[in-house]
């Protein structure tokens, strides 16, 4: 209950509940977070310590400046996050070995019903995963931009082509005509160490 004043003195009334507009990804990314953040919090001492001292190695650094490192934390809180998304399990073990040569796409497709997208070579996800963000048709001429990019889910598998319809649709509701220009983005992981690529963006067309 709450009490308010108006016009007419205080009146008491039932206090509604506060609307929650989260949707179902950013519920599923909190739940996630929580995880992982438990984890860090299970940590031994030296433990949060090699995760601190691993960006000499990695060399990460926050968004906009680099000459500023991430702190083991946030490595921590980002690279779990990012292997939870994929379909991996929590890295227990830091490793020191360097970002392995990743493959790039080299085709996207719509053909009966199946959205493919295609990679020079195949994809080895005991050494890297990836992250594939894409949006709805957008004009040819029109300059990359990162409004309305949504991540699509892949299942890991050692093959150079990967179906994304259902994560297309379930982010835009149906599958469009092709041809078409869609903007991208793509980030590599190493699966076996905390360190992982730049994000790559693009303009790319979409054919049968």
């Amino acid at each position: 209950m709450t009490i308010q004043r108006n016009r007419f003195g205080l009146t008491m009334r039932a206090k509604p509940l506060p609307f929650n507009p989260a949707t179902a990804a950013q519920l599923h990314i909190r739940t996630l977070m929580l995880t992982i953040q438990k984890a860090w919090q299970n940590l031994s001492t030296p433990q949060r310590l090699q995760w601190n001292r691993y960006l000499d190695f990695s060399g990460q650094s926050i968004l906009n400046d680099k000459s500023v490192k991430l702190s083991g934390h946030a490595l921590y809180l980002k690279y779990q996050l990012y292997r939870l998304l994929t379909g991996y399990q929590l890295l227990t073990t830091l490793t020191y070995v360097p970002m392995p040569a990743v493959p790039y796409v080299s085709e996207m497709t719509i053909d009966a019903g199946v959205f493919e997208l295609e990679f020079s070579t195949a994809v080895d996800f005991s050494d890297y995963f990836f992250l594939f963000f894409i949006t709805i048709p957008r004009h040819e001429n029109k300059a990359f931009s990162r409004q309305g990019l949504r991540f699509m889910k892949v299942t890991p598998a050692d093959t150079s082509f990967f179906e994304i319809q259902a994560s297309y649709i379930s982010a835009f509701g149906v599958l469009p005509g092709v041809p078409h220009f869609v903007h991208y983005s793509i980030q590599w992981f190493s699966a076996l160490t905390p360190v992982f690529t730049g994000i790559s963006t693009g303009v790319f067309e979409v054919t049968a």
